[in-house]
């Protein structure tokens, strides 16, 4: 009997690893079921269910053929929330497919920001951490001197991070230990892209960012940095970085910046924009944008529609200087 048990235990732990699986189109709700953040664990933050009649946008499903739906339900905290199929109708999913009814319900619309797109000016930021690894062997030629660099690619709201994160990760990350992070799984051109838009990757920058913000996205590891890399091409082949590149060692100011971004992505896009800045003795460094986005991220060209979608922010600091590469 017990070598039938140990051999029926091996046989499962033979079993692949079930992956979600992304989709798209919309869950319309039949009836209140809970909103799982974990289904293993079966957590509800807040006790969140559906509401019969509301639609809600899917981003995946647990398995090929799913039992449970990855949706969006706007207001909760995570917003991406776990739901049993048959809590209501799927219409219109990534393979074609529709489901009863057979007319779409109506699109919903996402309120307010649904992701902040965080990028460097990394020469100011250098000047503030010299250690870095990634700061050591800064070039006048390099990426870095005339582009922005990849911070992170953050689900709104901030509060939603570290989704179904082992324990062990989560403290590794909040303690600074990013190397000893799972290395990620990415492409030899999808790395060497990254490695180049973010130079803090060398500091182990990219598993935080993943293990922090990037499993909360929705998508694979590969998807989730290649959409970033896609918005971040948008932004270092605009008019915005063409500004930052003309302004090396001048000050600028916040409403220049936004009226550079109103140029590059429409009028109001600025609006989406805040600065930040920090002190370098007598100087004031403008260190980082952050820009708000709401919407699918499709390649380069959907920036523009992005920021539109997304709602104004406050400004950050008025004014600061563009840093050159290299410490001072």
């Amino acid at each position: 009997m017990l070598r039938v048990v140990i051999a029926l235990t091996l046989a499962l732990l033979a079993l692949p690893a079930q992956a979600e699986v992304p989709l798209t189109g919309y869950f319309t709700a039949t009836r209140a079921c809970p909103a799982l953040q974990s289904i293993n664990r079966q957590t509800n933050p807040g006790a969140v269910t559906t509401r019969p009649g509301t639609a809600y946008d899917i981003i995946a499903g647990n398995t090929a053929r799913p039992t449970h739906l990855w949706i969006v339900i706007p207001g909760a905290q995570p917003e991406r929330r776990w739901v049993a199929v048959d809590c209501g109708t799927r219409a219109d999913d990534a393979e074609g497919h529709i489901d009863e009814p057979t007319t779409p319900a109506p699109a919903p619309t996402y309120r307010g920001t649904q992701y902040i797109l965080a990028v460097n000016w990394q020469p100011a930021f250098c000047e503030l951490s010299p250690r870095k690894t990634e700061c050591r062997n800064q070039k006048p030629n390099s990426f870095e001197a005339s582009n922005f660099t990849l911070h992170g690619l953050w689900p709104q709201p901030r509060t939603n991070e570290y989704c179904d994160v082992s324990p062990g990760e989560r403290y590794a990350s909040q303690d600074g230990r990013w190397r000893d992070l799972p290395a990620l799984d990415l492409s030899i051109a999808l790395r060497r892209d990254l490695d180049e838009v973010m130079p803090g990757s060398q500091s182990g920058l990219d598993r935080h960012e993943w293990i922090k913000h990037g499993t909360c996205y929705g998508k694979n590891v590969r998807d989730y940095y290649a959409d970033a890399l896609d918005l971040m091409l948008a932004l270092n082949t605009s008019p915005v970085a063409e500004f930052f590149a003309d302004n090396i060692g001048k000050r600028i100011t916040l409403a220049q910046i936004r009226a550079a971004f109103d140029d590059a992505f429409g009028p109001g896009a600025g609006e989406r924009v805040r600065m930040s800045c920090a002190e370098d003795g007598n100087r004031i460094l403008i260190t980082e944008l952050t820009i708000g986005l709401t919407g699918p991220i499709e390649g380069p060209d959907s920036m523009s529609r992005l920021i539109a979608a997304a709602s104004p922010t406050e400004g950050g600091c008025r004014s600061g200087q563009v840093d050159a590469v290299g410490l001072r």
